[in-house]
């Protein structure tokens, strides 16, 4: 029993020896900055792809972003428009004459749909011959000379004919 109890132990001893021959032999293989604290460690190509290529990607967006932002901050403003008509009356079409009545109380239009104004007892107004919508003439009047050929209410066109043309 005891030539057998010897075998047993001298086997075991035997295998631990090859577990750690087999661990020399891996650690040879795949040396660890633990083992070999000379050794560099090696990254593989896809690794510098695979953080490489994302930061690259983003720091060329946070320069674009940059530029944009700096490019629209350093814009000039944009200059004031003025709502006014300019006084020269030479730079526009001839304006035709627009038939004109008077308005009295108790019609159905008591505004004027440009300005906004109510319209007075007596007071001059220019009716449209196509649709009948009643305007201030000077509120008609801006309104066609900026190139609207179109009622400001219903959008229907405006026949106008001009008669003392130059």
């Amino acid at each position: 029993m005891e030539s057998l109890c010897l075998s047993y132990e001298s086997l075991y001893s035997q295998r631990e020896r090859e577990r750690e021959s087999k661990k020399k032999r891996k650690k040879e293989k795949f040396p660890t900055m633990a083992s070999n604290p000379t050794a560099s460690p090696r990254l593989k190509p896809l690794a510098f792809i695979g953080i490489g290529v994302p930061l690259a990607v983003g720091l060329i967006f946070v320069l674009i972003m940059s530029f944009l932002w700096w490019k629209m901050k350093n814009q000039p403003e944009p200059e004031e428009h003025n709502a006014e008509l300019p006084h020269d009356h030479q730079l526009y079409a001839p304006m035709p004459e627009l038939p004109q009545r008077e308005f009295h109380a108790g019609e159905a239009a008591t505004d004027c749909p440009v300005c906004l104004e109510e319209f007075v007892e007596g007071e001059s107004l220019v009716e449209l011959p196509t649709c009948l919508h009643a305007f201030h003439p000077a509120c008609i009047e801006t309104w066609l000379t900026r190139n609207h050929a179109s009622c400001p209410v219903c959008r229907l066109h405006i026949e106008l004919q001009v008669d003392n043309v130059v």
